[in-house]
């Protein structure tokens, strides 16, 4: 690589493994986002797929294996870099998590107040901007009580982005809105990846809503990334996990029953315990 030269991946992951005691969640994973794209991040439920968004923020460690930001590793590295990487990414959680105690304006000026010095009527001005764009400059006043879901999800949107981040991490955009609200969402997040020239990363179980929206689509199970491409790729893709997966079947490669012993060791075991 040129030095200076911009890497072609904002977020790497090489041959990350990493477990919570007994049960392996990634083992040798390897994923690479590309600047500037919308990401989907699927797979079923436990895959892990939380777990990998606490390892881009440093929140986790691998326990193998290399996480790298804009083409420098996450963790291990001083505080003061870890943070620096942070404020770089925005995060939009579940259900908005707003602080409750707080007015919408409140809410997205947090972030400015905790991690700059600028004067009060910058703040203003740049909270008003962040809330226009996301259509809720009108709300400013209100309490999180007093708001929809949806406008929920658009205030932590705002929020999100009111430190103009390299990247936004979505987790479960989606979850809880009606189609109204959920396609408000969908195209605030299209739009603002490509106005802003940012990278996103959107974990979800919608299909529907991420064949729509994403550039590019990684499916994970069994600790590894099993398929990846466009959403063309993976409609067409006839590989029996992408099709359970991708066509909702209830059976396939991902079992009904959690792993363990059989159900006849099972009654034994319950009934001694």
């Amino acid at each position: 690589m040129l030095r200076n030269a911009v890497p072609e991946h904002l977020i790497e992951i090489r041959n990350v493994s990493y477990s919570r005691g007994d049960r392996t969640i990634f083992d040798g994973l390897n994923l690479n986002v590309r600047r500037g794209e919308v990401s989907a991040i699927m797979g079923p439920s436990g895959t892990g797929k939380t777990t990998l968004l606490n390892l881009i923020t440093g929140q986790l460690l691998p326990h193998q294996g290399s996480v790298y930001f804009d083409g420098r590793v996450v963790c291990p590295c001083s505080r003061h870099r870890l943070y620096a990487i942070r404020r770089q990414i925005g995060v939009l959680f579940q259900h908005g998590a707003l602080l409750t105690n707080l007015s919408v304006f409140e809410n997205v000026a947090f972030p400015l107040r905790e991690h700059t010095s600028l004067p009060e009527a910058l703040i203003r001005q740049i909270v008003a901007m962040k809330l226009h764009s996301v259509g809720l400059a009108a709300a400013w006043k209100k309490m999180p009580a007093e708001l929809s879901g949806g406008m929920a999800r658009r205030v932590g949107l705002a929020r999100a982005l009111v430190l103009d981040p390299s990247l936004i991490i979505y987790d479960e955009p989606f979850t809880g809105l009606d189609p109204i609200a959920a396609g408000v969402i969908l195209r605030l997040i299209r739009e603002t990846n490509d106005s802003l020239g940012i990278t996103s990363i959107v974990v979800t179980h919608d299909v529907v809503e991420a064949e729509l929206l994403a550039d590019r689509i990684f499916l994970l199970s069994a600790g590894k990334v099993v398929a990846t491409g466009t959403p063309g790729n993976m409609r067409s893709d006839e590989s029996p996990i992408v099709r359970q997966f991708m066509d909702g079947l209830p059976d396939g490669p991902v079992p009904f029953h959690y792993a363990g012993a059989d159900y006849a060791e099972q009654l034994q075991l319950m009934s001694t315990a």
